[in-house]
């Protein structure tokens, strides 16, 4: 609750100088022969004086955000992009942000994956002017292109289910945004050039994203993607050691995660069980009409329950682990889940110690085997964030991540 009354009063205040500057002017149609960017749009602008103003405020709810300040280079331009990805075999038009320095130059990319959302209102390209995205979208101005993807299920793509906690599916959006980039800066952005030097960073869902991203990047697209450093806040990387936690719980205080994931892997065909075989009524046949879009997380938990007991069918509770019934619950499970590899890329795990959203533990035992894969326990750093719960640790962990990235920069 303090945390989102940190931010209610940083919008509160920002918003006339957000109003002040706000524009949205459509650009040129971009060539014909672009394989992957389709359209984009500037969303708005702010100067360097307007982002050092921003800023020192908001290091007033966030001292830590001081440190941002100095770097302060230049004024932010945002752009909203819709570009081509495809999703099981299909084409699909995805979206997502990009925000440029508004001074010429060489830059790195910074990419950000954000944390678990349920309605379309408030992804990146439809809700550039959120506060926690422009705070992402002002580090532009310290000197990197920065790139958020709406992910599959929102913006131009909201026709669809959002594939939640789907790795196939978003890392390739992702990428596929990346290629994207490379058009934008040929045919929008011609006075700004993008380095082969890319820093990964994201939280909750995203920060499993970041490290999932970082795992194909690392595996199957070197040299065309040098990433020199990643940060992962808070992410669900062992689904199956995640669901059997929960489960073994009295109490869950977020079934709008545990919903989602059932019903993103039920339309999806990623596994064969039906919903009535998880989920007691009414919440089995509730949760399909849940994942609009058009509802958020706290009124899909007010349509659920946080008692485990009512929640799960008693057989799935007693048999998930063993049974064959829900073998291909396990195996879904398993193919989105994250293993360690050995990795020579700077990779920092951020956790809140006193998170009951996301079990600290996911991230212990993601450094763990990281290091057991062979990476460097100097480069591969697990930095726990004392007392601070799911919601407290969205700010600090970034502001973490952007403080490791100057290391490599």
């Amino acid at each position: 609750m303090r945390s989102v009354l940190k931010i209610l009063a940083l919008a509160l205040v920002l918003l006339p100088l957000f109003m002040m500057q706000s524009c949205r002017t459509k650009e040129p149609d971009p060539f014909d022969d672009n394989i992957y960017l389709v359209s984009s749009t500037l969303e708005f602008m702010r100067t360097k004086d307007n982002i050092v103003s921003i800023l020192t405020f908001a290091a007033t709810q966030y001292p830590e955000i001081a440190g941002i300040i100095p770097d302060v280079q230049s004024g932010v331009n945002v752009y909203s992009i819709s570009y081509n990805t495809a999703f099981k075999g299909q084409d699909v038009v995805a979206s997502g942000l990009i925000a440029i320095p508004s001074v010429s130059g060489t830059y790195p990319v910074l990419t950000y994956q954000n944390g678990t959302n349920t309605l379309h209102s408030v992804a990146p390209s439809v809700d550039p002017e959120g506060v926690l995205y422009q705070l992402i979208e002002y580090m532009a101005s310290t000197g990197y292109v920065v790139v958020m993807t709406d992910y599959l299920g929102f913006g131009a793509s909201d026709q669809m289910a959002h594939p939640y906690l789907h790795k196939e599916s978003t890392v390739q959006t992702i990428i596929d945004m990346l290629y994207a980039l490379k058009e934008f800066d040929e045919d929008i952005a011609k006075g700004i050039t993008v380095s082969n030097e890319y820093f990964l960073l994201g939280y909750s869902q995203g920060g499993w994203a970041t490290l999932a991203l970082l795992e194909e990047l690392d595996k199957n697209y070197k040299p065309e993607f040098s990433v020199k450093a990643a940060s992962c806040g808070a992410g669900p990387y062992d689904l199956n050691y995640f669901n059997a936690t929960v489960l073994s719980l009295t109490e869950y205080p977020m079934p709008v995660f545990l919903g989602y994931i059932s019903n993103a892997y039920a339309e999806y065909d990623l596994f064969s069980n039906s919903l009535t075989e998880i989920y007691n009524e009414p919440y089995a046949s509730r949760i399909p009409g849940l994942y609009d879009g058009m509802h958020s997380s706290e009124q899909i938990n007010a349509q659920l329950t946080d008692t485990i007991a009512e929640l799960f069918n008693a057989d799935y509770i007693s048999g998930y682990s063993t049974s064959s019934v829900y073998q291909g619950v396990r195996n879904a499970l398993t193919a989105n889940s994250i293993e360690g590899w050995n990795s020579n890329v700077p990779l920092l795990f951020l956790h809140g110690t006193a998170d009951t959203y996301v079990m600290p533990e996911l991230s212990q035992k993601m450094h763990a085997a990281m290091i057991d894969a062979g990476c460097s326990s100097l480069t591969c750093q697990y930095v726990p964030l004392p007392d601070l719960d799911h919601s407290e640790g969205i700010i600090p962990a970034g502001l973490a991540g952007l403080t490791f990235f100057k290391t490599y920069r």
